[in-house]
């Protein structure tokens, strides 16, 4: 069980089980070279963790994902409207809610303009409108691997077939 000490006296305390998964999957992002931010929640009835990527490759991001799966205990189930325990292990900490969310586009673009997403735009691809998610996948397409750079020129203005337009 990992422990941290608090500040301004030598107490140790313990880390709740959520706490240990964020921390967990934080050091396994920095092992990845992903840049990351995390945290975690407890509440009546369960906890969560939620890690947010912000730049990395996919190859990183899939093998984080991929480690996570060890640390979600269940699932939700929408159908019967109940959570299943399907992954309880007691040599590790678990948590009840797992979120890996890829926020790699979203800080490209926003380094551009920090308003991106707070006004009404259009999303152009060969003068095709397209939802900004569409557009995006677009661009993953074309560039592939390389999508991430590809994304930055598009944002500076240096492939015409990509635009953001003011609506």
């Amino acid at each position: 069980m990992l422990t941290n000490q608090q500040k301004g006296n030598n107490k140790m305390r313990t880390l709740t089980q959520s706490a240990q998964v964020n921390k967990l999957l934080k050091a396994k992002a920095k092992q990845l070279n992903l840049n990351v931010t995390g945290h975690s929640k407890n509440f009546s009835g369960g906890c969560s963790v939620t890690i947010k990527v912000l730049n990395g490759s996919d190859e990183a991001l899939n093998q984080l994902k991929e480690y996570s799966y060890q640390f979600k205990y269940g699932k939700f189930d929408g159908m019967t409207d109940m959570y299943e325990v399907t992954n309880n292990r007691d040599d590790i900490p678990q948590t009840k809610y797992l979120f890996i969310n890829d926020d790699r586009a979203t800080v490209i673009m926003e380094s551009f303009d920090q308003n991106i997403f707070r006004s009404e735009k259009k999303w152009l691809w060969f003068d095709n409108e397209l939802r900004w998610y569409e557009w995006l996948k677009q661009i993953k397409q074309d560039y592939q691997t390389n999508w991430q750079d590809g994304l930055k020129q598009v944002m500076e203005g240096k492939v015409s077939k990509y635009k953001i337009l003011n609506a």
